[in-house]
């Protein structure tokens, strides 16, 4: 970093964004200060205040084993161990809380914002400072940088590796390979979705290195004589090919036998069976011989240094510290990716292939469009850099829509690189400087100080920006089924957009004799302005607003608030009897309601958690239970009321609740019917402005009983997005 930053103008500092030295400027390295602080205070603030997702439960509760010394083994259904470490250390140095289970992911979050510094060569100045901006406040980063999930961990992984990537095409210094090499064991010892990250920069790179490898592979080229795109390549497929091999499982059905167990009852799902072991071991071991043997053949060194660390990391989480050795490596080697390949016939969600496009035009509208635009134009015009970019946005969205799982937090991988592509393009259109007016017709020479501003530019930002929220309150009023006294207001302005429009018209043409090229970058920043504010309310929507109630498509299903209040209810009535964390409680484990509650009753010394249905392993209440307090399923009070006469009136409350998801089973005909129907416009007007949506939300309830001497406090909260005007 170079000491030059009060020499430096604003308009020199925006100057071309592959200058090579890029220099720091005083407002620069401020905007960065502010950005990042303006992170980190969203994403504390008030970090405990929702109720746990069952997900953050699990998470939550077996980094509190740890942490209370009862240690750990790894399990894929819950992804990698990186999270359950990071976040016992959180435990270890502070307290367990709601609000430190969530640190750690916040934490993170906000390092990803800082993270686009290390590509601020290839982004441009202002690219870089947008697109920090951008991820401090988009929706979808915001929101799961608040929740305990590995995926806010795999944005930061995703970014440092294509980070890492770039700075050794552009440098060729063999640090970022090792760099690159402990990014990636803690990538895979994070989240599976590691794969799919693998999968988009391996190809790219294969792509990029066809003159290495093509060549390699007819024994025309030495490996010591690849390109550095061609190393990288490399470096990751030797790394990674050993805890790939479990990807043979696809064809488990063709070849007749048991490559990754599907079924509980049969044993470990996603470990092999049978004569699928002997498969398995043999595939093991040729991928670790042929790895070892490209790697020396490469450059043995440099090889031998970056598979130590990778192994050290890796080993280290998998056998839990060598608590869970050699088990934890057998079930890292093979069952990480075998558990989520026989989960693609589960198809957990069940969601349709648009369903990225849904989520993300409700909430990454500006990353999405933006971005699908500068993709086109820098496929025809873009450096090596943007057309990564591209193929990296573009590969990810196909292979997570192919994929069957599809889930809200996935979004977080689907629209990292369109920010980054976005970030980039709309720093290029803002060193165009369209709101400063400049000396000549070419735009080369601003000019400097107040006359420097352009009025007709500003004003027609502003002009647009009132034509967005007249037109959309028009619209508004226009599709709602009641008119009644609005039907004045609905005349006026529908009289005031044509006028708001030929405003707009006349203002960008006034604007465009400012300078060359500026007319195209006012509108596309105007309308990117506007599209940013619109995120923010979204962001502070979902993120505060409704963090836990599903009228929100982020939230998805969700623990309702219901049960923290139940919790200080349950709280109050260990002081009013003097027992505290002595009361006897019994929470019915039906349907998984065992989640959140063996969180939130981590510190109570007699809790159980019988099952009272009449599933298999599960019986009805026989007896009234010796407790304090039951927390019944509400399918079951029918059959166990008769027990609980000796409670008082029990109160209702939402388990889980979710989302109405009427997108569902949209199809071709379906969709130009709704295109056709002012009830369908109307809908998705009502939702997008107000989150509301006509339909009901679904939910699973319970009973929670008291003795009849304590008075609890009603829970719930009254849900206003359930209603429409359509």
């Amino acid at each position: 970093m170079e000491e030059q930053g009060e020499a430096v103008s604003p308009q020199q500092a925006a100057a071309g964004p592959m200058d090579k030295q890029l220099p720091w400027a005083r407002w620069e390295l401020w905007a960065f200060v502010l950005i990042i602080l303006l992170a980190l205070g969203l994403r504390m603030w008030d970090l405990g205040a929702r109720a746990l997702h069952h997900d953050e439960s699990l998470h939550a509760i077996y980094s509190w084993y740890i942490y209370d010394g009862r240690g750990y083994r790894h399990d894929p259904m819950m992804h990698g161990p990186f999270k359950f470490f990071g976040t016992a250390a959180v435990y270890w140095l502070l307290w367990a809380s709601d609000a430190t289970a969530r640190l750690l992911p916040a934490l993170f979050g906000t390092a990803l914002v800082a993270l686009p510094l290390l590509l601020r060569r290839h982004l441009g100045r202002i690219g870089t400072l947008v697109t920090s901006l951008m991820l401090a406040l988009s929706p979808t980063m915001l929101y799961f940088s608040r929740f305990t999930r590995d995926d806010m961990y795999m944005a930061v992984w995703a970014l440092l590796l294509v980070a890492f990537m770039w700075a050794y095409l552009d440098t060729r210094k063999r640090r970022y390979l090792v760099l690159s090499s402990v990014v990636l064991a803690f990538a895979f010892s994070t989240m599976e979705n590691a794969y799919i990250l693998v999968a988009v920069l391996g190809s790219y790179l294969i792509i990029a290195s066809a003159t290495d490898v093509v060549p390699w592979l007819l024994g025309r080229k030495r490996l010591r004589d690849f390109s550095p795109q061609g190393e990288i390549l490399v470096l990751m497929a030797t790394l990674v090919l050993p805890l790939g091999v479990a990807a043979i499982a696809l064809f488990q059905r063709t070849l007749g036998i048991t490559l990754a167990n599907p079924e509980w009852t049969a044993g470990p799902v996603g470990m092999p069976k049978g004569p699928g072991l002997y498969v398995a071991f043999f595939a093991v071991v040729s991928a670790i011989v042929a790895s070892v043997a490209v790697g020396l053949r490469w450059r043995p060194w440099v090889w031998l240094a970056c598979f130590g660390v990778f192994a050290t990391v890796w080993v280290l989480l998998y056998s839990s510290f060598f608590t869970n050795f050699p088990g934890g490596l057998l079930s890292g080697l093979w069952q990480s990716l075998g558990y989520w390949v026989v989960q693609q016939d589960v198809a957990r969600g069940g969601q349709p292939w648009y369903y990225y496009i849904v989520l993300g035009l409700n909430y990454e509208f500006l990353p999405l469009l933006v971005g699908a635009a500068a993709a086109v134009y820098y496929l025809a015009k873009g450096d090596r850099f943007s057309v990564f970019l591209v193929y990296w946005a573009v590969g990810s969205f196909l292979l997570y829509s192919y994929a069957s799982e599809k889930m809200p937090w996935l979004l977080v991988g689907v629209v990292l690189p369109f920010i980054l592509l976005t970030g980039k393009a709309l720093g290029r259109l803002l060193e165009r400087q369209p709101w400063q007016r400049s000396s000549g017709a070419t735009g080369a020479s601003p000019v400097t100080g107040p006359r420097s501003i352009h009025w007709p530019a500003v004003a027609f930002t502003f002009m647009l920006a009132l034509l967005v929220a007249v037109g959309g309150r028009w619209l508004a009023l226009a599709l709602a089924k009641e008119l009644g006294l609005s039907l004045r207001l609905i005349l006026l302005l529908g009289l005031l957009v044509p006028a708001l429009v030929a405003a707009c018209v006349y203002l960008m043409w006034q604007a465009g004799q400012a300078g060359k090229g500026k007319r195209l970058a006012l509108v596309v920043l105007s309308l990117a302005g506007i599209m940013l504010a619109l995120s923010v309310q979204a962001a502070f929507r979902v993120t505060y607003a409704n963090p836990d109630v599903p009228v929100e498509m982020l939230v998805y299903t969700q623990t309702a608030p219901d049960i923290p209040q139940i919790m200080a209810e349950i709280e109050r009535l260990g002081k009013e009897t003097g027992k505290g964390r002595d009361l006897k409680i019994t929470v019915d484990s039906t349907d998984g309601f065992s989640w959140p509650w063996a969180w939130y009753l981590r510190d109570y010394k007699f809790v159980g958690y019988p099952c009272y249905s009449n599933e298999p392993g599960c019986r009805d209440m026989e007896q009234t239970p010796e407790a304090d307090v039951v927390l019944l399923a509400a399918r079951n009070q029918t059959s166990a009321e008769r027990f609980l006469s000796a409670y008082g009136t029990p109160v209702k409350y939402k388990h889980r609740w979710w989302f109405p998801e009427s997108y569902r089973g949209i199809t071709q005909k379906t969709l130009w019917e709704g295109l056709r129907k002012r009830e369908s416009w109307c809908r998705v007007v009502d939702y997008f402005a107000y989150r509301d949506f006509g339909l009901p939300i679904g939910s699973v309830d319970s009973y929670a009983y008291f003795p009849k001497d304590f008075t609890p406090t009603p829970v719930g909260r009254d849900v206003a997005g359930n209603k429409s005007r359509c």
